[in-house]
C-alpha cells in the first residue's frame, strides 16, 4: 500500500479504514526500494505522488482528528488546509483575531477581497454577488467568507475530493441556510452556465506548480475560471508557487482574456506566519501520528513514523522543511492578485 499514489479522491475513509491503510503502508516499508520521502526536509519528488491520493489521505485525516489541540491545549478542528500569511501592515488593521488557531488561513481568504477594485464591485451590487471557489478543500474558507467577509453573497465551493466536500456539507452548508453549496467535481469539468459568477476565488489550489511553465491542466483550470465569470467580474487568486512560474501565469491569464489589476507579494508575511504557526503544526502532527497503531510497530513503524512526521510538516511548510526553505529563499513566492474578465 502506497499512500502517496493508491488512494481514491472519491472515498471518504473512516478512522478504522485509515488504521488499516497506514498499517499496510508501514508493512510495505519492508520491501520498499528507494525512499520517496526525504527524512532531511520532507521533500517528495513530483513524480513520486499523485495529488488525488495525497489529498484523499489528508482530508480523511483532518476529519478523524477533529478535536485536536493546539500547543496550548485548546481544542479545534483542522479545516483550513492553507499556509496563509500575516496580514500586511500596508493593508490596514488586521481583521482576524490573533487568538484564532487558524488565523493565517482565515487571513488568506479575507485577503482575496481587500483589493479596491473588488470592494468597488461589491459596493456597486450591494454585496449581493455569486462566488465560485475552485479547489475549496473542506469549505472552511467558503464558510469564513460567507459569514465574515461577504455576508450577502451566495457561494459555490467546488473540489474533486469527496472527503473534503463531505466535511463542507456536514460542518458548513446547513449553517448558511442555502447561501453555500458544495460540489464534488473536477474543476475543469464543472458543468455550469457561462458568465454565471461575479467572482472566481482560487486559494492555494494545487495548480501552477511546475517551475517556469504552465501545463495543459493549468490552461484548462483558468480557462474554466474565465468561462464561468461574468464580463467585468473578478478572479481573485492567492498562492505560493515557484517564482519562475508567475510570469507564465500572468501571460496565460492575459491570453485567456483577463486584465491583471493588482498583484501583491506577501512572501515575507507568509514566512512569518509559518514561523508563528510552527508550534501548532508540531502539536497537530504529533497527535495525528500517535492516533495510529501501526506507527508503534518496532523498526518499521518507527521508520514510517519519522517519514510521516516530516512529510506532514513539509506539506504545512513548517520551518526546517523543503517547502519552507523554498519560500524563505525566494524559490517560491506567495502572491495575491486580482484579474478582471475584460468585457
Amino acid at each position: 500500500m502506497d499512500v502517496l499514489t493508491a488512494l481514491s479522491s472519491q472515498s471518504n475513509y473512516s478512522k478504522s479504514q485509515l488504521q488499516f491503510i497506514l498499517a499496510g503502508w508501514v508493512l510495505a516499508g519492508a520491501v520498499e526500494g528507494e525512499q520517496k520521502i526525504s527524512l532531511a526536509d520532507g521533500d517528495v519528488a513530483e513524480e513520486s505522488y499523485d495529488k488525488a491520493s495525497l489529498y484523499s489521505l489528508l482530508y480523511a485525516l483532518y476529519r478523524v482528528m477533529e478535536g485536536a489541540r493546539t500547543e496550548h491545549g485548546v481544542p479545534y478542528d483542522f479545516t483550513f488546509n492553507t499556509w496563509g500569511y500575516v496580514w500586511p501592515a500596508a493593508w490596514g488593521d488586521d481583521p482576524v483575531s490573533s487568538t484564532d488557531p487558524q488565523r493565517f488561513g482565515r487571513t488568506a481568504y479575507t485577503g482575496l477581497y481587500h483589493f479596491p477594485d473588488v470592494r468597488a464591485y461589491l459596493a456597486g451590487r450591494g454585496g449581493k454577488v455569486h462566488v465560485t471557489e475552485l479547489g475549496c478543500g473542506t469549505g472552511a474558507g467558503a464558510h469564513h467568507v460567507c459569514s465574515q467577509v461577504l455576508p450577502d453573497c451566495t457561494y459555490e465551493a467546488v473540489d474533486m475530493q469527496q472527503a473534503a466536500i463531505a466535511t463542507c456539507e456536514r460542518k458548513f452548508v446547513g449553517e448558511l441556510k442555502g447561501r453555500l453549496t458544495a460540489t464534488c467535481s473536477d474543476v475543469t469539468r464543472l458543468d455550469r452556465a457561462a458568465s454565471s459568477s461575479d467572482i472566481i476565488a482560487v486559494n492555494e489550489t494545487h495548480v501552477t506548480e511546475m517551475v517556469g511553465v504552465v501545463t495543459e491542466e493549468d490552461e484548462r483550470f483558468f480557462g474554466k475560471a474565465h468561462q464561468l465569470l461574468k464580463p467585468g467580474g473578478y478572479l481573485v487568486w492567492g498562492n505560493a508557487i515557484p517564482d519562475a512560474t508567475w510570469d507564465p501565469c500572468f501571460k496565460l491569464l492575459e491570453r485567456l482574456g483577463f486584465k491583471i489589476r493588482e498583484a501583491n507579494d506577501v512572501t515575507a508575511e507568509a514566512v512569518r506566519a509559518r514561523d508563528l504557526d510552527k508550534a501548532r503544526i508540531d502539536a497537530y502532527v504529533s497527535q495525528c501520528i500517535d492516533a495510529f497503531h501501526a506507527f508503534k510497530v518496532p523498526v518499521l513503524g518507527r521508520r514510517r513514523r519519522d517519514q510521516a512526521d516530516v512529510a506532514l510538516k513539509n506539506f504545512a511548510r513548517n520551518p526546517g522543511t523543503r517547502l519552507y526553505q523554498n519560500m524563505a529563499d525566494g524559490t517560491d513566492t506567495y502572491r495575491v492578485l486580482v484579474a478582471e474578465k475584460v468585457a
